[in-house]
């Protein structure tokens, strides 16, 4: 489905052409109501105007329907009777036998009118004409059991005016009919006579209880006491029963308005997200609770997809750019009632921005993510120079010194000896620094465990709490390792501690957590070369690294994305 329309469909001339026939046609019943100058109600019988309400109802399916066209013309059938029956002058043997052959007629307009009604039924229409349908059958049916019922028992003066101006009061629905823009479902005034009924039955059940009870115990002004009762009773139910109608239409239509209680709860499981794309889903949440929509969902970017079945779309425009696409599935197929629409319209502009602000978000984490990618290539192809350029070269020197310092041994090549042990061994722990090779061949638990395993006897109980529930980047993988082993190496060096306490966390969804966390002595952190560097990998990672010292000791807290 595509975007609705913002403006219902409104005012169609053939349907208030229809109406005009039907009024036209009601005009002869006017002077009938003194029996003077017609025959009371016989000549005009309600069946006819019932024509142009069916005509209404074809034309605005239809507005070339002949059929539609021929009722309406049906419709003004009385108003042409009677003008050329004036015309050919006031024979009361005339006006008789006029009155004679319409009475033949009986109720056969009537049943016509309504077979086509009942016809149109079935037929297929969108939703407002056959909501303008129900109302025309609601209206017409209440038209016609008033005429039953003056004719029945009022008399034919009481009859014929209670169908004159039944005709026009029908003439008056199909012009509205025509002419509004939106129309409730039928069973929401069915909802309000409810609430009006329950509130009439509380307010009379109690009044008349009071009533007897006062009368049986002969107290003064029962009736009064009853009408108090009665007032005050229906006073106390009107707001309960209020309230249960607005549950009842808030359910169908949404709240139309959220509260800052409904964002806080909406909202709360917020902080746990690590992705800034969750703001989508809890925009969404808002949109359906304040819509009233089955299910709402937003898409990031300019293209959208197509939506499937009865869903409809709305895109997010900002600054002349499509921002995304809210796509929204109605409780009814036909789309959201035009009440929902206009909630929808005025989050657009909010959710627009939000969305914007969430597609800025995600390219930044991209091109983070891009750099962080081109760095770890750049490490890469450093440590294969060194590993596989200045290493062997460096260690060929040191095998030719020391084959030399055999033959001929001299303080210099025992001093150049020393010099490229050393260097060998720094070469050997930078490139340890850019990839730890222990996580080659084995996975980040088992590294964990064999890290902290070097340093048992050395002073620290340290214990191990890793919970990793997911898998997890190579960058990632490298920063915890890293900062593991920091956090321990500070703790072992600087802190004397007794204890270590070390806890990773890794679970579906969230972030990834490392902590390091000793009772050493603490003091004022001088970040070294160490911890900056881990606190770069942290943020080029869209994490962070903060290190905290207070009585308890020093706690190393690494958080990051997974």
């Amino acid at each position: 489905m595509t975007v609705p329309a913002s403006i219902p469909r409104g005012l169609s001339r053939a349907v208030v052409v229809a109406g005009a026939a039907t009024a036209v046609g009601v005009a002869p019943g006017i002077p009938g109501f003194d029996g003077a100058v017609m025959p009371t109600g016989a000549l005009f019988g309600f069946g006819w105007p019932a024509f142009g309400i069916v005509g209404a109802l074809l034309l605005d399916r239809d507005p070339r329907s002949r059929l539609g066209w021929s009722c309406a013309a049906l419709a003004v059938l009385p108003a042409v009777v009677v003008a050329v029956a004036l015309a050919s002058g006031g024979d009361p043997s005339r006006w008789a036998r006029v009155e004679h052959g319409w009475t033949g007629l009986g109720v056969a307009p009537v049943v016509a009118a309504f077979a086509v009604i009942a016809w149109g039924l079935d037929r297929p229409a969108d939703r407002m004409s056959r909501r303008r349908l129900v109302w025309l059958v609601v209206w017409s049916a209440g038209f016609v059991t008033a005429a039953l019922l003056a004719a029945a028992g009022g008399g034919p003066r009481v009859a014929a005016t209670v169908e004159a101006l039944g005709a026009a009061a029908m003439a008056g629905v199909v012009f509205r009919l025509a002419t509004v823009r939106e129309l409730r479902p039928v069973d929401e005034p069915v909802l309000d006579a409810a609430v009006a009924v329950l509130t009439l039955l509380a307010g009379a059940g109690a009044g008349t209880a009071v009533r007897a009870v006062g009368q049986r115990a002969g107290l003064p002004g029962a009736d009064v006491s009853g009408v108090f009762a009665a007032v005050v009773a229906a006073a106390l139910v009107l707001p309960a029963a209020l309230w249960l109608r607005r549950a009842l239409l808030s359910r169908r239509y949404g709240r139309g308005t959220l509260t800052a209680a409904d964002v806080e709860q909406i909202t709360a499981d917020l902080h746990a997200e690590a992705d800034v794309r969750a703001l989508l889903s809890k925009a969404a949440a808002m949109i359906a609770a304040a819509s009233g929509h089955r299910r709402v969902e937003i898409v990031i970017g300019p293209d959208a997809p197509e939506p499937p079945g009865h869903w409809v779309l709305y895109p997010l425009i900002v600054a002349g750019t499509r921002a995304g696409t809210v796509f929204l599935e109605p409780r009814h197929p036909e789309g959201p009632e035009p009440w929902q629409e206009r909630v929808v319209r005025q989050l657009l502009p909010t959710v627009a921005l939000m969305a914007r602000a969430v597609s800025l978000a995600v390219e930044a984490d991209h091109a983070r993510r891009d750099v962080a990618r081109h760095r770890d290539a750049e490490r890469a192809r450093i440590l294969g120079d060194l590993h596989d350029g200045i290493g062997p070269v460096l260690a060929g020197m040191s095998l030719r010194v020391r084959a030399e310092l055999r033959r001929s041994p001299t303080p210099l090549l025992e001093e150049l000896a020393a010099d490229l042990a050393g260097c060998r061994g720094d070469l050997r722990r930078v490139v340890s620094g850019l990839t730890p090779s222990v996580l080659d061949d084995t996975d980040l638990s088992t590294a964990l465990a064999r890290l902290v395993g070097t340093f048992t006897g050395q002073g620290p109980s340290v214990t191990l709490d890793d919970r990793l529930e997911t898998p997890l980047a190579a960058p990632v993988t490298v920063a915890v390792y890293r900062t593991v082993a920091e956090g321990l190496t500070n703790a072992l060096r600087h802190a004397r501690a007794a204890r270590v306490a070390v806890a990773v966390r890794a679970t579906p969804g969230g972030p990834v957590l490392v902590e390091v966390h000793d009772d050493g002595a603490g003091g004022p952190i001088n970040p070294g070369v160490g911890l900056s560097s881990l606190r770069r990998r942290a943020e080029e990672l869209g994490g962070t690294l903060d290190v905290a010292a207070g009585p308890d000791g020093t706690r190393l807290r690494l958080e990051l994305p997974a």
